[in-house]
């Protein structure tokens, strides 16, 4: 009889539950190849919960009960401001060669993707558009991200999904921090962060009257 051993792919992140005296993330691991979703049912708290996610991911803050052997990189927002919009708009060879490998072959796939041009202008690009050419950028350092979906329709957002699991299934790992559950049965974990205040509480920290509790100081 002839075992086969299959190795275990790669542990990056591995999470022992993140508790606060309002909600908590159940655990996880994140391993090579994986790309797990971590779903938060209400938007009002979206960006305080991401952006605290986001860096402990980075290894950027330590959190007790998280182990970042590799850190993931956050796709960032493309933004531009009015006035360097109107006065010296970038445009997409630009913002590539600022915040891209060019020798990573990510830079020049992301053409065959989307249909624009190192010459069009990021001020006019969609949503969804602009997300991916971020994610290009960051794909193009390392294989291993977080990000989120926000601001792309639901007409949009699969298309940047499958950019992201096609850009790892060889190598790295993801982690999608999200508010809807539409992906959830098209990821590899789906974590549900969950609420453990009552009713009140929840107004009380949906309406701004209590502020959401930090994960790490």
């Amino acid at each position: 009889m002839i075992l086969i051993l299959l190795k275990m792919k790669e542990l990056l992140i591995e999470s022992k539950g993140i508790r606060t005296d309002q909600y908590f993330i159940p655990p996880f691991e994140l391993r090579e190849g994986e790309l797990v979703i971590i779903f938060m049912e209400n938007s009002s708290c979206f960006e305080d919960i991401k952006s605290q996610l986001v860096t402990i991911f980075a290894g950027t803050k330590k959190h007790e009960n998280v182990n970042v052997i590799k850190p993931l990189t956050f796709a960032k927002p493309i933004k531009e401001s009015i006035l360097k919009g109107i006065f010296n708009p970038i445009s997409v060879g630009r913002y590539l060669k600022r915040n891209a490998d060019p020798r990573n072959s990510v830079v020049s796939r992301i053409f065959e993707i989307d249909a624009f041009t190192k010459k069009d202008k990021i001020k006019n690009l969609d949503t969804s558009e602009r997300k991916r050419l971020s994610l290009c950028a960051v794909f193009s350092k390392t294989k291993n991200v977080s990000f989120d979906l926000r601001g792309e329709g639901a007409a949009y957002f699969a298309k940047t999904y499958e950019f992201v699991k096609d850009e790892i299934k060889e190598e790295g790992a993801a982690i999608l921090i999200d508010w809807t559950d539409d992906l959830k049965n098209d990821c590899s974990k789906f974590i549900t962060i969950e609420w453990t205040v009552d009713l009140e509480g929840l107004k009380k920290i949906f309406d701004g009257s209590v502020e959401l509790s930090k994960m790490c100081e």
